[in-house]
């Protein structure tokens, strides 16, 4: 039992792990994209950006979630199969 939640937390951290990086990676992004901008477009431009970074990551997360539910053998979910 101990060895089950071990493995989901380690999985857990490998996800927040990789978040905080795309999360520096978006910051940067943001960043470069508003940088030669007047200070009110500014503000406007980083306020969108981190919106559909949000927006982008929960429908990315969603999507992970529900192919990481995909559970059965090759001959019930083709696509998947690699052999």
């Amino acid at each position: 039992m101990l060895h089950v939640v071990f493995n989901e937390f380690a999985a857990l951290l490998q996800v927040v792990m990789i978040d905080l990086v795309l999360a520096g990676d978006n910051a940067i992004l943001i960043g470069l994209a508003a940088a030669g901008l007047p200070l009110q477009q500014r503000a406007k431009v980083v306020l969108a950006g981190v919106v559909a970074a949000a927006i982008l990551r929960i429908t990315f997360a969603a999507a992970t979630t529900k192919l990481l539910q995909v559970v059965g053998s090759c001959s019930e979910v083709e696509f998947f199969c690699f052999g």
